[in-house]
């Protein structure tokens, strides 16, 4: 069973231009996405909720012959105004995970977007409070950004909110533990992967969709018959070596220097700083 994740699609190729390098391997364009839809319509898939992914999990419901889970990270303004209509259009629905302190900035998806999602039969999900490195946070910060967006969210959409997302990539070892301990039902990291009922709920693998993937390899991802997945989970596996050596600010600041956007970006590595207003881009940094 896979996960697969978007941060924030845009209307033309055009308007890639105006992203960061860094940032703008997670976004996509409109017919892109609407060619990623309508192949795994073409190939038999079904979106599911990420509640029926629970039911199922749980023994209490089964799924679909090809069932797939299509999320989106962040909550950039074209997860409501783009990616939600293109589903919309094709009775296919995806769980929005939203970082909460962030609604309503100039590049972010409003209440008032969150409340037409769900009324279009999407899911709305935490992305933390703050979408701050959870690896960077004691336990006791982790569980303040964990409980306190459940409690914003539900606040402002008036909807139960079960599940989360770790932000970032770098993950928390007490994340899955905290998750559980503060409420939510289920929890998506960032380890690539399929999940199977063996799956830890509060840990669950996804595939985060980069441009520089291609359409192929989208079509090998979600294709459970293939293995592409393996090699990259050890190259991630390497990555994520790395990462704890140099710590967030050292691994950013070279990624930035590989990706060809130098120090525009400052301290942090957060490419939404290089942005202007509402074409500010999205805010994870994955795989």
């Amino acid at each position: 069973m896979s996960v697969l994740t978007y941060h924030a699609i845009v209307p033309t190729a055009a308007d890639l231009e105006a992203w960061p390098p860094g940032a703008r391997l997670y976004v996509f364009t409109l017919d892109e996405f609407r060619r990623h839809l309508d192949h795994l319509a073409a190939e038999g898939f079904e979106a599911i909720s990420m509640e029926r992914l629970v039911q199922w999990h749980a023994g209490e419901a089964d799924l679909p012959a090809r069932p797939i889970v299509v999320s989106f990270d962040d909550g950039h303004h074209s997860n409501a105004e783009l990616a939600t209509p293109a589903l919309a259009e094709r009775d296919q629905r995806a769980i929005f995970f939203v970082t909460a302190g962030h609604i309503g900035r100039s590049n972010t998806v409003t209440w008032e977007h969150l409340k037409a999602m769900l009324d279009a039969g999407m899911e709305i999900g935490s992305h933390t409070l703050t979408h701050r490195a959870p690896s960077t946070l004691t336990p006791a910060e982790l569980e303040h950004e964990l409980a306190e967006s459940k409690r914003v969210l539900e606040q402002g959409t008036g909807a139960a909110i079960d599940y989360i997302a770790s932000p970032t990539g770098y993950d928390n070892r007490h994340f899955a533990r905290l998750a559980r301990q503060v409420g939510y039902r289920a929890a998506v990291q960032g380890v690539i992967g399929r999940n199977s009922r063996d799956t830890d709920r509060f840990a669950l693998r996804r595939f985060v969709l980069k441009r520089s993937h291609g359409f192929d390899t989208f079509c090998r991802l979600v294709d459970p018959a293939d293995r592409t997945y393996v090699r990259m989970r050890t190259k991630q596996a390497a990555r994520n070596a790395v990462r704890r050596i140099l710590g967030p600010r050292g691994y950013e600041a070279i990624r930035r220097c590989l990706l060809g956007a130098g120090a525009a970006g400052g301290g942090g590595g957060n490419p939404k700083s290089q942005m202007p207003n509402d074409k500010q881009a999205p805010m994870s940094k994955h795989q």
